[in-house]
């Protein structure tokens, strides 16, 4: 049986937040598992990985999307790792797990005999947003908001429960080119890199 999860790996950057009362804040990365037990995953991130992320920092990237222009986390990013195959629980896995092997927090989002279609659905979703350079947000557009689109164009449900993490702008609906994520053609793809 073939499995598609949520893993939300903790963002320590956010430990002022859990100060507060809000909680800590995750990251969703997506894992496919097929029927051989391989594993695939997909994540994205800001292009600019060393800005820290406090309130005024934050609030340039909100002004700064208005004008679609990068924030002073730069632009919103594929992981030019993604869909490369990795065993869960080996030392390349950091999808699943943190860097001493404790598993990160995880929802099933499907499972079923063939969810190859579904998979390179995400994939193509991750790959076609990051090439549009949208404005990296850490609280409107981030890497959760690429996570839950890949998932609803896939036609599934991002995770939502009681006892779900906080994963700031997961349901927020970001662009996509449709032609990106099909077979491009000039005609339809016009003006779809820029």
């Amino acid at each position: 049986m073939e499995t598609i999860t949520v893993y939300y790996s903790p963002l320590e950057a956010t430990r002022i937040i859990e100060t507060v009362g809000l909680g800590l804040a995750h990251h969703i990365g997506i894992v496919y598992t097929n029927n051989a037990g391989q594993s695939f995953g997909v994540s994205s991130g800001p292009s600019i990985q060393t800005t820290q992320q406090t309130p005024p920092n934050a609030l340039r990237a909100i002004l700064s999307m208005s004008e679609n222009a990068p924030s002073d986390f730069g632009t919103l990013v594929s992981d030019p790792h993604n869909n490369t195959p990795f065993m869960k629980s080996r030392m390349d896995d950091y999808y699943t797990q943190d860097f001493e092997g404790k598993e990160f927090p995880h929802a099933l989002v499907t499972k079923g005999p063939d969810l190859s279609a579904k998979w390179a659905t995400i994939v193509k979703t991750y790959a076609a947003i990051g090439k549009m350079h949208l404005t990296y947000s850490p609280t409107s557009q981030n890497s959760n908001s690429m996570a839950g689109e890949a998932l609803r164009r896939a036609g599934l449900q991002v995770p939502f429960s009681v006892n779900a993490k906080f994963a700031p702008a997961e349901f927020t609906h970001l662009p996509a080119y449709k032609c990106e994520m099909e077979a491009p053609t000039p005609a339809r793809c016009h003006g779809a890199s820029e």
